[in-house]
């Protein structure tokens, strides 16, 4: 008989799980940093509001908006690296996925072996049963 398949089929489903989890962690740090973004935009209206009030607060939006651009950039550059991450994690799960169902496969075609072996065996059985049973008949 052939040797299960189990341990290989655990060691592949393991690389599966394991870059799942570090796919959903870049998903998180992505929402995070758009999340970011988000309040980075929302925050210009009241700025620029606030700036309408005085003089001082007229010249100091022009330093804010600047920062909030220059950050806006830096966090969509923060993005296109996690997005690589993300890209390539991706295609090493894809491998995972590949090397975990041809395990099982595998596995299935060796338990299939089996099994029909054991059915022939019990034919084979049972045939020679039926044949002592015509003999002893006649």
């Amino acid at each position: 008989m052939t040797r299960s398949h189990e341990p290989l089929i655990r060691l592949a489903r393991f690389k599966v799980e394991e870059l799942q989890k570090q796919l959903a962690d870049i998903d998180r740090v992505r929402q995070s940093l758009i999340d970011q973004v988000e309040r980075l935009e929302a925050s210009v209206p009241e700025e620029q509001a606030a700036a309408t009030q005085n003089k001082d607060g007229y010249l100091a939006y022009g330093s804010y908006a600047q920062a909030v651009i220059k950050r806006k950039q830096n966090i969509r550059a923060s993005m296109e690296e996690v997005d690589q991450q993300a890209d390539e994690i991706r295609g090493r799960l894809e491998a995972a996925f590949r090397e975990l169902k041809k395990y099982e496969l595998l596995e299935e075609r060796r338990v299939a072996r089996i099994e029909e072996a054991l059915r022939a065996e019990e034919q084979a059985e049972l045939d020679e049963i039926a044949q002592s049973r015509r003999r002893s008949a006649h």
